[in-house]
Formats: C-alpha cells, sequence, structure tokens
C-alpha cells in the first residue's frame, strides 16, 4: 500500500472512533426518552460516517504526516561516468 492509502486508513480509523464516542455523547446529552431506536441509530451512525470521511480527509491531506530524513549521498559515491 501506498504512504498516503495507509495514512487515509489509519485516519478513518482514529474517525470511527472519535465519531463513535462523539455520537454516544450527543445521545446522552439529548436523552433516549425522546427519540426512537432508529433515530438514536440514525444519529449514531450518521456520527460515525462524518468521523470517518474527516479521518481520511485528514489521513490523506497528511497533515499530521512525519518527514523522514532524506540521506544525501555524495556525488563521487552515485556517479557511474567512466573516466
Amino acid at each position: 500500500m501506498s504512504r498516503e492509502l495507509l495514512s487515509a486508513v489509519r485516519g478513518s480509523g482514529v474517525g470511527l472512533v472519535i465519531g463513535l464516542g462523539f455520537g454516544l455523547l450527543t445521545l446522552g446529552t439529548i436523552g433516549f426518552d425522546r427519540m426512537y431506536l432508529f433515530e438514536g441509530l440514525l444519529l449514531l451512525c450518521c456520527s460515525v460516517f462524518g468521523g470517518v470521511l474527516f479521518g481520511s480527509l485528514i489521513g490523506a491531506s497528511g497533515a499530521f504526516r512525519r518527514d523522514t530524513p532524506v540521506l544525501e549521498h555524495s556525488p563521487a559515491k552515485t556517479s557511474f561516468s567512466a573516466a
């Protein structure tokens, strides 16, 4: 897998956890006595879906990517010219 795809998958996983937590906290704030089970599940699924989309967008854009330093080679070692 490419780095961008792997970052998007990792971001989706983090977004899934954040969306699930946000949905559960929203349901806890609203309360279950004012809604049906379908409405509660719909709210939870929408928050998870939004978290996954946002996490994959952040992961794919590389906002939290750590760049590894590139090693510099001297021209004498990489030159293939026959002198």
